[in-house]
C-alpha cells in the first residue's frame, strides 16, 4: 500500500518555491521592504547617531569624523553592494538550482572572503591612517580625532565585513524580514552604547570620539552574532555548520570574480562625486552649499534602489539556478520598471517642490534658489538613476563588467563635461547641473542598453 501522506514544506523550501514560481511584484516587495529599512539603518541613522554625539565634543572632533565617514562608506559599500552582491547572487543560483550542500559550503566561503578583506583593510587604515589623513588636510586636533575614530572603527573592520556576508547570505536564501529586526535591535543598542561610551556613565570611562567607534563595532558585532545564530538554526536553506566547512579553490572564484571587480564600483562614484564637489567649490561658497545639499537627494536613492535589487539578486539568482531564463529576465524588467516609477514620482516632487528638501539644509533665499535651479534640471534625469538597479541584474548574470563600464562612462562625462561648463563655459551651477543630469543619464543608458543587449542569461 503506498503511503499518500502529504510531508510538510520547510519554511526554507517553501521560499525557495516562492521565488521560483510565486508571483514576482508581491514576492519581490516582501523581499524589498525589510531591505529598505536595513539601507536605512545603515547608510542614515548609524552615521548620523555617532556625528550627533561626537557633535558635542566640539568643532575638531567633529571635522575629524568628517575626514572618516568617505572612507567608512567607502568600506561599507564594498561589503554590502559589491562583495555583497556577489554572494547574494551566488548563494541564490545554487539554491536554486538545488545544490544544498555546496550552498552550505558557499557561506563558509564567503565569510572567509569577508575575514580577508577586514584584514586588509584594518592593516591599511590602521598603518597607513596618519598619513593618509594628512593627504585629506587633517591638521592638529582634526587630525588626531581623526586617527581615534579611523582606529576604533578599523581596527573593528572584521564586524563590518562578516556583518556584510552574513546579511548577503540571509538576502540570497530570501528570508529578508529577519534583517530588519536584527538591524533595528542593533541600532537600539548602538544609540544606547554611543553616548554611555563617549561620556561615560558610573564605572564605565569616557573615552570620547573613540568610544564612538567602539559603540559602531560592538553593535555590528551583536547583529552579526545574531545572523549567525539565525543560519544555524536551521530555519534558512543553508545550514551554517562547522560540518559544511569545506574549502574549495572553485567556490572563493565563484564569488570573487564578480564581487572583487564590482568593489571597484564604490570607487567610481565616489570619484563622480567628488569631481562634481570640486567643480561646485570653485565657484563659490554659495554654490558648493546648494551643490552640497540638493545632491544629497541623488545620494538618498541609491540605497533605495538597491532595496529593489537585494530582491533581485535573491530572484534571479535563484531562477538562473533552475535554468528558469525567460522568468530571470522578466524579473530584471519588471523591477526596473518599478525602480523608474518610484524615480520618476521623486523626480516630479524635486522639480515642483524643491524647497521640501533644501529647507531641511537651509534658509538662506540664495542656497534655496541655486538648490532648487540645480534640482529643476537634475531632477529629469533621476528616472535613470534606476538603471543602477540592473547592477544587481548583472552580478546575478556574472557579468561585471556592464555595471564597470556604465560607472566609468558617467565618471568621464563628469570630469570633461564639469571643465568645460565651469572653465570653457563659465556656466556656474547651472552647467554642473546639466553635466550632473548627462552622467546619470549616460550611466543609466549604458546599463539598460547593455542588458537589453548582451546580458547572459542562460
Amino acid at each position: 500500500m503506498t503511503d499518500t501522506t502529504l510531508k510538510p514544506v520547510s519554511p526554507a523550501a517553501a521560499r525557495t518555491r516562492l521565488m521560483l514560481e510565486g508571483p514576482i511584484v508581491p514576492t519581490m516587495l516582501r523581499i524589498a521592504t525589510p531591505n529598505l529599512a536595513v539601507n536605512v539603518i545603515l547608510i542614515a541613522v548609524t552615521a548620523s547617531v555617532d556625528a550627533h554625539f561626537v557633535g558635542r565634543l566640539g568643532l575638531d572632533a567633529l571635522a575629524g569624523l568628517a575626514l572618516v565617514f568617505p572612507l567608512l562608506m567607502l568600506m561599507q559599500q564594498m561589503a554590502n553592494m559589491a562583495m555583497g552582491g556577489a554572494i547574494a547572487a551566488s548563494v541564490a543560483r545554487t539554491l536554486g538550482a538545488g545544490k544544498i550542500a555546496e550552498a552550505n559550503a558557499l557561506a563558509w566561503h564567503a565569510l572567509a572572503i569577508a575575514a580577508g578583506a577586514a584584514l586588509l583593510f584594518s592593516a591599511v587604515f590602521l598603518l597607513g591612517g596618519p598619513l593618509l589623513y594628512r593627504l585629506l588636510g587633517g591638521r592638529g586636533a582634526v587630525l588626531a580625532a581623526a586617527l581615534e575614530y579611523s582606529n576604533a572603527i578599523f581596527a573593528g573592520a572584521i564586524a563590518y565585513w562578516l556583518l556584510g556576508a552574513l546579511t548577503s547570505i540571509v538576502r540570497g536564501t530570501g528570508h529578508a524580514a529577519i534583517l530588519a529586526w536584527v538591524y533595528i535591535a542593533a541600532e537600539a543598542l548602538h544609540i544606547a552604547l554611543v553616548p554611555l561610551l563617549v561620556f561615560g556613565w558610573g564605572p564605565v570611562p569616557a573615552l570620547g570620539i573613540t568610544g564612538a567607534g567602539l559603540a559602531t563595532v560592538l553593535s555590528f558585532c551583536a547583529s552579526s552574532a545574531a545572523l549567525a545564530i539565525y543560519l544555524a538554526s536551521g530555519r534558512t536553506a543553508i545550514i551554517l555548520s562547522l560540518g559544511t566547512a569545506r574549502f574549495q579553490r572553485g567556490q572563493l572564484a565563484e564569488i570573487l570574480k564578480v564581487g572583487a571587480p564590482m568593489s571597484l564600483a564604490p570607487v567610481l562614484n565616489n570619484a563622480a562625486l567628488a569631481a562634481l564637489t570640486t567643480y561646485a567649490g570653485v565657484l563659490g561658497a554659495t554654490s558648493l552649499a546648494a551643490f552640497g545639499a540638493a545632491v544629497r537627494l541623488e545620494y538618498l536613492l541609491y540605497p533605495l534602489n538597491f532595496s529593489m535589487g537585494a530582491a533581485v539578486l535573491a530572484m534571479m539568482g535563484s531562477n538562473i539556478g533552475a535554468r528558469q531564463f525567460g522568468r530571470a529576465g522578466r524579473i530584471a524588467w519588471i523591477a526596473l520598471g518599478l525602480a523608474t516609477c518610484f524615480m520618476a514620482a521623486v523626480s516630479l516632487l524635486a522639480i515642483a517642490a524643491p524647497g521640501l528638501w533644501m529647507g531641511l539644509f537651509s534658509n538662506d533665499p540664495k542656497i534655496l534658489a541655486a538648490g532648487a535651479a540645480y534640482l529643476a534640471i537634475v531632477g529629469l534625469a533621476y528616472p535613470f538613476v534606476a538603471g543602477t538597479l540592473l547592477n544587481s541584474a548583472f552580478q546575478s548574470t556574472r557579468q561585471p563588467q556592464w555595471p564597470l563600464t556604465a560607472m566609468t562612462c558617467r565618471l568621464a562625462v563628469v570630469l570633461l563635461g564639469g571643465w568645460i561648463a565651469v572653465e570653457l563655459l563659465q556656466s556656474g551651477l547651472i552647467g554642473i547641473a546639466v553635466v550632473t543630469g548627462l552622467g546619470l543619464l549616460t550611466m543609466g543608458g549604458v546599463l539598460i542598453g547593455a542588458f537589453r543587449l548582451f546580458a547572459k542569461l542562460g
